[in-house]
Protein backbone atom coordinates (compact mmCIF):
# COMPACT_ATOMS: atom_id res chain seq x y z
CA UNK A 1 0.00 0.00 0.00
CA UNK A 2 1.18 3.43 -0.80
CA UNK A 3 1.84 5.95 1.84
CA UNK A 4 -1.21 7.89 0.99
CA UNK A 5 -3.92 4.64 1.24
CA UNK A 6 -2.07 3.87 4.72
CA UNK A 7 -3.43 7.51 6.38
CA UNK A 8 -6.59 6.93 4.62
CA UNK A 9 -7.45 3.93 6.24
CA UNK A 10 -9.10 4.48 9.60
CA UNK A 11 -10.63 2.37 11.84
CA UNK A 12 -14.44 3.52 12.74
CA UNK A 13 -15.27 4.23 16.11
CA UNK A 14 -17.27 1.21 17.94
CA UNK A 15 -20.55 2.79 18.77
CA UNK A 16 -22.28 -0.43 19.75
CA UNK A 17 -20.92 -1.89 23.23
CA UNK A 18 -22.13 -5.20 24.86
CA UNK A 19 -22.20 -5.84 28.59
CA UNK A 20 -19.25 -8.14 28.69
CA UNK A 21 -17.09 -6.18 26.00
CA UNK A 22 -17.23 -3.40 28.89
CA UNK A 23 -16.09 -5.81 31.50
CA UNK A 24 -12.85 -6.15 29.96
CA UNK A 25 -12.49 -2.04 30.09
CA UNK A 26 -9.60 -0.74 32.33
CA UNK A 27 -11.31 2.36 34.75
CA UNK A 28 -10.59 5.03 32.45
CA UNK A 29 -12.11 3.54 29.37
CA UNK A 30 -15.21 2.04 30.97
CA UNK A 31 -16.02 5.49 32.38
CA UNK A 32 -15.83 7.04 29.28
CA UNK A 33 -17.80 4.84 27.53
CA UNK A 34 -20.80 5.02 29.85
CA UNK A 35 -20.50 8.86 29.69
CA UNK A 36 -21.29 8.34 26.27
CA UNK A 37 -23.59 5.45 26.61
CA UNK A 38 -25.45 8.39 28.69
CA UNK A 39 -25.46 10.99 26.43
CA UNK A 40 -26.71 8.64 23.95
CA UNK A 41 -23.45 9.05 21.50
CA UNK A 42 -22.89 5.21 22.18
CA UNK A 43 -25.40 2.08 21.84
CA UNK A 44 -26.00 -0.70 25.06
CA UNK A 45 -26.71 -4.18 23.58
CA UNK A 46 -27.95 -6.24 25.93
Amino acid sequence: MTKQRKSGLRRRQKSYWHLYALQNLNSEKFIKVVDKILKNEFHLIK
